[in-house]
Protein backbone atom coordinates (compact mmCIF):
# COMPACT_ATOMS: atom_id res chain seq x y z
CA UNK A 1 0.00 0.00 0.00
CA UNK A 2 1.35 3.35 -0.92
CA UNK A 3 0.17 6.95 -0.58
CA UNK A 4 0.60 8.56 -3.83
CA UNK A 5 2.26 12.06 -5.18
CA UNK A 6 2.41 12.92 -8.48
CA UNK A 7 5.24 14.41 -10.19
CA UNK A 8 4.21 16.84 -12.74
CA UNK A 9 4.78 14.71 -15.83
CA UNK A 10 2.86 11.57 -14.48
CA UNK A 11 -0.16 10.55 -15.43
CA UNK A 12 -1.25 7.05 -14.58
CA UNK A 13 -2.16 6.24 -11.05
CA UNK A 14 -0.58 2.82 -11.31
CA UNK A 15 3.05 3.41 -12.30
CA UNK A 16 3.10 6.95 -9.56
CA UNK A 17 1.56 4.06 -6.74
CA UNK A 18 4.79 1.60 -7.71
CA UNK A 19 7.13 4.30 -8.15
CA UNK A 20 6.28 5.44 -4.80
CA UNK A 21 6.18 2.33 -2.74
CA UNK A 22 9.90 1.10 -3.97
CA UNK A 23 10.99 4.74 -3.22
CA UNK A 24 9.08 4.16 0.44
CA UNK A 25 10.25 0.68 1.23
CA UNK A 26 13.61 -0.07 -0.72
CA UNK A 27 11.54 -3.29 -2.14
CA UNK A 28 12.12 -3.37 -6.07
CA UNK A 29 10.63 -6.54 -6.78
CA UNK A 30 6.72 -5.29 -6.21
CA UNK A 31 4.02 -7.04 -8.63
CA UNK A 32 0.27 -6.15 -8.63
CA UNK A 33 -1.49 -8.23 -6.05
CA UNK A 34 -2.96 -10.59 -6.60
CA UNK A 35 -2.35 -9.83 -10.47
CA UNK A 36 -1.88 -10.04 -13.39
CA UNK A 37 -2.76 -6.56 -13.94
CA UNK A 38 -3.19 -3.78 -11.39
CA UNK A 39 -6.72 -3.59 -9.69
CA UNK A 40 -7.78 -0.50 -7.57
CA UNK A 41 -8.27 -1.38 -4.62
CA UNK A 42 -9.66 1.78 -2.79
CA UNK A 43 -10.23 4.92 -3.71
CA UNK A 44 -10.81 8.09 -1.29
CA UNK A 45 -10.63 11.79 -1.09
CA UNK A 46 -8.74 12.98 1.53
CA UNK A 47 -8.99 16.96 3.09
CA UNK A 48 -5.04 18.40 3.14
CA UNK A 49 -4.62 21.32 5.87
CA UNK A 50 -2.68 24.10 4.73
CA UNK A 51 0.80 23.64 4.72
CA UNK A 52 3.94 24.29 3.36
CA UNK A 53 2.58 27.63 1.26
CA UNK A 54 -0.55 25.61 -0.07
CA UNK A 55 -3.93 26.34 0.96
CA UNK A 56 -6.56 23.96 2.39
CA UNK A 57 -6.88 21.22 -0.46
CA UNK A 58 -8.22 17.28 -1.37
CA UNK A 59 -6.38 14.56 -2.31
CA UNK A 60 -7.47 11.71 -4.36
CA UNK A 61 -5.93 8.68 -2.74
CA UNK A 62 -5.80 5.92 -5.43
CA UNK A 63 -4.75 2.54 -3.60
CA UNK A 64 -3.60 -0.81 -4.84
CA UNK A 65 -2.12 -4.25 -3.05
CA UNK A 66 1.03 -5.11 -3.99
CA UNK A 67 3.40 -8.18 -3.51
CA UNK A 68 6.98 -9.10 -3.58
CA UNK A 69 8.97 -12.11 -2.37
CA UNK A 70 11.55 -10.62 -0.62
CA UNK A 71 10.45 -9.19 2.90
CA UNK A 72 13.91 -9.16 4.26
CA UNK A 73 14.74 -6.60 1.30
CA UNK A 74 12.53 -3.71 3.29
CA UNK A 75 14.80 -0.29 3.85
CA UNK A 76 13.37 2.08 5.67
CA UNK A 77 13.22 5.87 3.70
CA UNK A 78 13.78 7.72 6.17
CA UNK A 79 14.39 7.87 10.24
CA UNK A 80 11.53 8.78 10.78
CA UNK A 81 9.68 6.78 8.86
CA UNK A 82 10.43 3.16 10.74
CA UNK A 83 9.10 0.49 8.30
CA UNK A 84 7.85 -2.86 9.88
CA UNK A 85 5.68 -6.04 8.77
CA UNK A 86 2.82 -6.17 11.13
CA UNK A 87 -0.66 -8.28 11.06
CA UNK A 88 -3.50 -6.72 9.37
CA UNK A 89 -5.15 -7.03 12.94
CA UNK A 90 -2.57 -5.08 14.74
CA UNK A 91 -1.72 -2.48 12.15
CA UNK A 92 -5.24 -1.58 12.06
CA UNK A 93 -4.88 -0.40 15.78
CA UNK A 94 -2.00 1.88 15.03
CA UNK A 95 -3.41 3.57 11.93
CA UNK A 96 -5.98 6.86 11.69
CA UNK A 97 -9.33 6.37 9.56
CA UNK A 98 -8.45 6.74 6.19
CA UNK A 99 -5.85 3.92 6.28
CA UNK A 100 -7.98 1.09 8.28
CA UNK A 101 -10.70 1.81 5.77
CA UNK A 102 -8.29 0.39 3.47
CA UNK A 103 -6.88 -2.17 5.54
CA UNK A 104 -10.09 -3.30 5.38
CA UNK A 105 -10.68 -3.27 1.97
CA UNK A 106 -7.47 -5.35 1.98
CA UNK A 107 -8.38 -8.11 4.72
CA UNK A 108 -11.55 -8.83 2.24
CA UNK A 109 -9.24 -9.31 -0.65
CA UNK A 110 -6.66 -11.60 1.39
Amino acid sequence: MSVVHADDDERDPWVIALREAQEETGLRDLRPFPGPEPAIVFIEIVPVPAARGEANHEHADVNYLLAHRFPDAIADEHEDAELRWLPLDVARTMVNFHVAALLDRAKDIL
